[in-house]
Formats: structure tokens, C-alpha cells, sequence
């Protein structure tokens, strides 16, 4: 009878993975941010990560750890990993690879039944061996699908690319109709879930922006001048071409672009700035890595946020400008251009130079502010304290 009480007694553990996420990584932090809620909820997080900093391609150090879990409300728990020089690479695949397999061991002897499990959607052999996880252990799985492999991972080579998507298809055929629930950041990202299990239930829940980090901005009018200050918050990857902004730009005075976030070890950044020079343009900044505590600065004087983004998907940069109350102009068609165009907050053009320009030339005062407007009236619904009470529902 005792021991059917304590059993009865016992909380269930929420359990969070992230393996190139965590409060010591300064780009991305869903799910620290995830784990700070529930904490606040009264739930026993227990938070697991890796050594390694994906965005530099370094290890932490015993000191960055011990000193980032020092003040958490929350278990953290770091494993060490092989690591990687290049994001497209037999290295990279290992070590996800051994990583997994690591932490299902751990788990394999740590986890109860009805403890909860919530894991990103890469890399797929996590996704795989949680799911042989939740067959032995009898614990709940919840998927939050932030990226679709292996549609997401830019390959050039063809053979090399067939490769990868029958690896990645080898681990994710047989185990996301095994996951309880997901959530998806992007509604595209629906479709990936679909084509490898019909029945898992799957909810749209954005990436979103950090309450805490945005309270302070006010909202200001725009105000007509002799120049439309836009601004793009992005590292210039392979993913993001700006290049059709500077060929508007050079024969377009009164506009001027404010690059945020990359400091000269983009994959695009020599062409960028061979393109600069080459045609004398001189109404673009380039600004380096600005701090996650320091954005809210840099855009609340701005006039129109811009993501020329190649892949579909909804950012962080979209929420950004949200939070700093500026309308999005978006480039291409993609989850991102419908997101916008759906809510009324910005406007979409075609992947060209001709068509942003023409966009951008027929934008007057009126309209500008009206977009605006419609930001501030829906931005709350896309902070994360709200999306938070969503993700509870759906995990609880």
C-alpha cells in the first residue's frame, strides 16, 4: 500500500533535448526559454544538451558550463560530442549519430513511464532512438519540428544528396508514427511530418518572440522622410540572398539597408561586398553579430524588415520585427511571404530585383503605417508567453 502511494506521489519529469540549443548558446534559445516556463509552471525539467557550439563550430569550455548552470532553476545536463568543421559532412553525421546513442543509454536507465520527452526534429537518429525509447520505457514523445531533413540541408552533389535522403528516410519511416505529438514552426513542415506518418497529430506553434527582451519598445509612427531605412537581420549564409535588395539599392537613393548579424565568415559575404564595391553603394551598413539583449536598438528605429530567405520557413527574424513593431517585406513564395501576407503585417514580392523594386517605389506613408498598425494589433498573439500556454496544452 505504501509503495503504490509513493509511486502515486511521484512527479513525472519533462524532459527537454537539445543538442546544439542551450542557455549557453547565444543564437536560438526555444527551448531554454520552454524550460524557463514550465519550471515557473512547478514542472521537474531536466534539460539535456552537448560540448558543442554549432554557430562556431567550437566546445564549450568546463568554465562556460559550470558558470551558464550556476543560477538555472532546472537540471542541465551536458554530454560531450565528437563535433564538426562543416555543416554538410561524414564528421557531422557521427557525431549526431553518437550523440544519440549516448543519451539513449542514459535515458534507457533514468526515465519513467509517463515522464515526457520533447526533442527537435534534427538530428534523425535522435528522433529514431527516442522512439525506440518510448517502446521500451513507455514514456510520452513530442517532436517540435524547427527543420525538415532531409528536404532543409543544402547539398550540392546529387549522389551525395540521394545518399542522405535514404539515411535520413532509414531512421524516419519506422519512428515519427511512434511520437504522441508534434508541433510545427512552419505550416510546410506539416507536409514533412506526412509523408512519414498519416496519424501523428501535429499543431502550429511559431518560434515566436522573447517577452522579456522586447518590453521595452515603444511603439513610434512612421514618419515620412527623405529615405526608407530597411533593415535585415541575418548572417549572409547560403540561405539568404541579399542580392537582389543591392541591385535595387544602387539606383535607389532613397533607400537604405542595415544588415544585422554578420560579421565577414558568411558564405555569401565576399560577394556582398565585391557587389558593394564594384557599383560604388553607398546606402548599405553592415553590422556584425549584435547581441540578443541589444536588437531591440538596433530595428526600433527602423522602417521595414526584409527576409530574402531561399528556404521555407517562418524565422526568428520574422518575430524580431514583430516584436520591434515593423511591417516585413519578404521575398519569394514560402511559409514566411504567406505568414505575412495572411496576417496583413508586411507584403511578398517575387525573387527578383525588378519586382522589389517596383514593390518598394509604389509604398507611401499611408500604407506603411497602416502595415504597422496591423503588426502592433497582433503582435501580442505571437509572443512567447502566449505560445508557451499553447505548447503546455499539447504536453500536458
Amino acid at each position: 500500500m505504501k509503495l503504490n502511494t509513493l509511486n502515486f506521489l511521484k512527479k513525472n519529469k519533462l524532459y527537454l533535448i537539445g543538442p546544439t540549443e542551450s542557455i549557453l548558446t547565444k543564437r536560438g534559445n526555444r527551448f531554454p526559454n520552454i524550460a524557463k516556463f514550465f519550471v515557473a509552471e512547478g514542472e521537474d525539467v531536466v534539460y539535456y544538451s552537448s560540448n558543442f557550439y554549432h554557430a562556431e563550430k567550437r566546445f564549450f569550455t568546463k568554465q562556460e558550463i559550470e558558470e551558464a548552470s550556476i543560477n538555472l532553476d532546472y537540471t542541465l545536463r551536458i554530454l560531450s560530442v565528437l563535433g564538426y568543421y562543416s555543416n554538410v559532412s561524414p564528421r557531422r553525421v557521427i557525431s549526431n549519430l553518437l550523440f544519440s546513442i549516448k543519451l539513449f543509454f542514459i535515458l534507457l536507465r533514468e526515465v519513467a513511464k509517463e515522464d515526457r520527452i520533447l526533442l527537435p526534429s534534427r538530428p534523425v537518429e535522435l528522433i529514431f532512438f527516442i522512439a525506440i525509447l518510448k517502446r521500451l520505457k513507455g514514456v510520452k514523445i513530442y517532436l517540435d519540428i524547427q527543420d525538415v531533413w532531409p528536404d532543409a540541408l543544402n547539398i550540392d552533389n546529387k549522389r551525395k544528396k540521394k545518399v542522405f535522403e535514404v539515411y535520413c528516410n532509414f531512421y524516419l519511416k519506422p519512428s515519427l508514427k511512434y511520437y504522441n505529438e508534434a508541433l510545427h514552426v512552419a505550416p510546410s513542415f506539416k507536409l514533412w511530418l506526412r509523408r512519414y506518418a498519416r496519424k501523428t497529430p501535429s499543431s502550429f506553434v511559431p518560434l515566436g518572440w522573447e517577452n522579456e527582451r522586447w518590453s521595452d519598445v515603444k511603439l513610434k509612427r512612421y514618419k515620412e522622410s527623405s529615405s526608407i531605412k530597411l533593415v535585415c537581420v541575418a548572417q549572409l549564409q547560403h540561405q539568404i540572398d541579399v542580392m537582389p535588395i543591392l541591385e535595387v539599392l544602387k539606383d535607389s537613393t532613397e533607400l537604405h539597408l542595415t544588415i544585422l548579424g554578420e560579421d565577414g565568415t558568411g558564405e555569401r559575404y565576399n560577394d556582398v561586398i565585391n557587389y558593394i564595391n564594384n557599383h560604388g553603394i553607398n546606402n548599405v551598413t553592415i553590422l556584425g553579430k549584435i547581441d540578443r539583449k541589444d536588437m531591440v536598438r538596433y530595428l526600433e528605429d527602423k522602417d521595414i524588415g526584409v527576409l530574402p530567405m531561399i528556404t521555407s520557413s517562418i524565422p526568428n527574424k520574422i518575430f524580431d520585427y514583430m516584436a520591434a513593431m515593423l511591417p516585413i517585406v519578404v521575398l519569394g513564395q514560402n511559409d514566411s511571404s504567406n505568414f505575412v501576407v495572411e496576417n496583413h503585417i508586411g507584403w511578398q514580392c517575387d525573387f527578383n530585383s525588378k519586382d522589389l523594386g517596383v514593390l518598394l517605389k509604389s509604398l507611401n506613408s499611408m500604407e506603411i503605417q497602416s502595415k504597422k498598425n496591423q503588426v502592433v494589433s497582433l503582435r501580442d498573439n505571437f509572443s512567447r508567453d502566449i505560445l508557451h500556454r499553447k505548447i503546455k496544452d499539447i504536453i500536458t
